[in-house]
């Protein structure tokens, strides 16, 4: 079992019964199509937290083959029987993210922290390759230009090069979120892409947190007299990287 991709609703509801019971149903998303068996597991308490809010963790079973590479929504439901006396709500988690439901309503929703990263910045383990990626490019305040939607500046030994908007391809997957861009063109020579994969990254209430991932430079043959054999080959980078939420000006 895994934790789920990242947690969008939860919901509780006392249960007319004797003893009272207490319903959650949580709704979530998963990032393939397959998975299974979703459950809550409530976390175990040596002694009940002091502020009344109970832990559990959204899990499900992830698909063992092939499997459809597009985020899912999945739904769960724990009937809670016996519930303490001082219970307040519950906060259920996921890999990305945790959300909060309380009892009483009216009251504020106490969330974890999730500080989210605006900068990556990355180098190869030989310190040749060096890669700033930027999710939102933020403009001065006052300009009138769209900003694009994201920003990669690539230094390497194909150059220093810089992508912006549609020049930059992403996709959520299993591996992380997969961003890609066009280092050479496809000619007859051949063409050469590169592939950054960027895992989920929590600052909490850090500035910034360290992380090792991969990128990979995918290289294509090119018009060849015999078209027989693989298409692609695959240069894997080793790189150490940075997630930062940097202050906006």
């Amino acid at each position: 079992m895994k934790k789920i991709l990242e947690v969008t609703e939860v919901e509780l509801a006392v249960l007319e019964s004797f003893p009272p019971q207490l319903r959650i149903d949580a709704s979530g998303t998963v990032p393939t199509g397959g998975w299974s068996n979703p459950r809550l597991v409530p976390y175990i308490y040596i002694q009940p937290p002091p502020d009344g809010i109970f832990d559990f963790d959204f899990v499900a079973d992830p698909p063992e083959g092939i499997a459809t590479q597009v985020i899912s929504p999945i739904d769960a439901i724990y009937v809670w029987k016996d519930f303490p006396e001082k219970f307040r709500g519950v906060r259920i988690h996921a890999s990305q993210n945790a959300k909060t439901a309380l009892l009483e309503a009216g009251e504020p929703e106490p969330e974890l922290p999730d500080r989210q990263p605006n900068r990556f910045t990355l180098s190869g383990c030989d310190d040749s390759t060096h890669i700033v990626f930027f999710p939102q490019v933020f403009m001065p305040l006052g300009a009138s230009e769209t900003p694009p939607d994201s920003q990669l500046e690539y230094d390497g030994a194909e150059g220093h090069l810089v992508f912006r908007g549609n020049d930059i391809s992403q996709e959520q997957s299993i591996l992380g979120l997969i961003v890609s861009v066009i280092l050479q063109p496809n000619a007859d020579a051949g063409g050469l892409d590169f592939a950054l994969i960027l895992p989920p990254v929590n600052l909490g209430d850090e500035a910034q947190q360290e992380f090792e991932t991969i990128g990979v430079k995918i290289r294509s043959r090119g018009r060849v007299v015999d078209p027989a054999g693989a298409e692609l080959t695959y240069e894997v980078l080793k790189l150490k990287g940075v997630a930062e939420d940097i202050p906006i000006l």
